[in-house]
């Protein structure tokens, strides 16, 4: 009875040593693959982060594009830009 017990003993004791042998050698691949899912994660969140500005950007220029594609959108994109009409004069203030 004595033997059987040393038996169970020492299979145990090496099922143990086993265990600890597979979690410290996966240890550090699992922390390089944590790392990694962490960096790919902030360059997720920075993608789209990046993603929604140039969706609104993108909302902002049609907006502008609807806008300048009738008349009157037109003139006042010419007049920004500092166009005149045939025959007008610019407005000039001398600062004396």
């Amino acid at each position: 009875m004595a033997r059987t017990g040393r038996v169970h003993s020492l299979w145990s004791l090496a099922l143990w040593l086993i265990v600890a042998g597979v979690v410290l050698s996966t240890t550090p691949r699992t922390a390089q693959r944590f790392a990694e899912w962490r960096k790919l994660r902030t360059e997720t969140a920075d993608m789209e982060r990046t993603l929604a500005h140039l969706r609104a950007q993108e909302q902002s220029l049609e907006q502008e594009l609807r806008r300048v594609q009738t008349d009157l959108g037109r003139e006042s994109l010419a007049r920004q830009r500092g166009w005149l009409r045939k025959g007008e004069e610019p407005l000039r203030i001398d600062r004396d």
